[in-house]
């Protein structure tokens, strides 16, 4: 090795090779909500930058790269409603993390209908749960709280209902639709069977239509609920009778991605 080339290796540090940080959009309407959710987001180590707006449609805006754009939104009603502009770009493919108050206040059929959203409860949120969920987000996961396992469950037992015949799956999306149960993203199922990324989206989206889901969280609480999968079929939850008890529900494996 050459004077001038020892040096040069010397002088250079080794590169690291890091995921993008991500560019985090805010659609928060309350401005103490938004300054607070601001000052927890500036803490976090992944995140590259924070715009905040108080209108959904200028957050949408405000989109332009899906690969490191998550758009974080503190819902309203109408922003929910199918037609709005959060679901259109949702299924453009942007990050979605919903933040509600918590598990009351969560209309899961409107929730659901969102095209891989993320949801977190804002009470008793911190900087270290926040990070967590926005980390999973980054490497393609969509989580939810696992309390929300029940009623995902029972979405998609209404939805079999609909469809009596059980659906027609060709053995490539049996196995797709087992890696969408273990949360892997279309990245990262193409890349287990081998095939491009937007030849999984494609497989992806044969699967929904076959299971008549609206989204891969339906989808998957459908796989487990049926048995359509590798998975083991979910329990049916018991009917009691008397008064609630406290029951502990056991995380699902599709709460840490789609």
């Amino acid at each position: 090795m050459s004077q001038n080339r020892a040096a040069l290796a010397v002088a250079s540090p080794p590169v690291r090779i890091t995921s993008p940080q991500l560019d985090i959009i805010l659609a928060v309407r309350n401005d103490l909500q938004r300054y607070g959710l601001e000052g927890m987001l500036a803490s976090v180590a992944t995140v590259g930058s924070c715009r905040a707006f108080s209108e959904l449609s200028a957050a949408v805006d405000a989109v332009h790269d899906p690969r490191t754009d998550l758009l974080l939104i503190v819902p309203e009603p109408a922003d929910l409603d199918s037609d709005s502009v959060l679901h259109r770009v949702a299924e453009y493919g942007v990050r979605v993390l919903l933040l509600v108050p918590d598990q009351r206040s969560v209309d899961l059929d409107r929730v659901a209908g969102v095209p891989g959203a993320s949801l977190l409860f804002s009470d008793g949120l911190d900087v270290e749960a926040l990070g967590d969920m926005l980390d999973a987000m980054r490497a393609g996961e969509v989580r939810i709280p696992a309390v929300l396992t029940r009623g995902l469950l029972e979405l998609a037992g209404r939805g079999a209902r609909e469809v009596p015949a059980a659906p027609r799956l060709t053995p490539r999306e049996r196995e797709a639709l087992t890696l969408v149960v273990d949360g892997l993203s279309n990245k990262q199922i193409g890349r287990r069977l081998r095939i491009s990324e937007h030849g999984a989206k494609r497989l992806v989206a044969n699967i929904l239509a076959k299971l008549n889901c609206p989204n891969r969280t339906l989808a998957a609480a459908r796989a487990l609920r049926e048995g359509l999968c590798g998975h083991a079929p979910a329990p049916a939850p018991r009917a009691t009778v008397g008064p609630p008890v406290a029951t502990h529900v056991p995380a699902s494996p599709y709460d840490t991605g789609w």
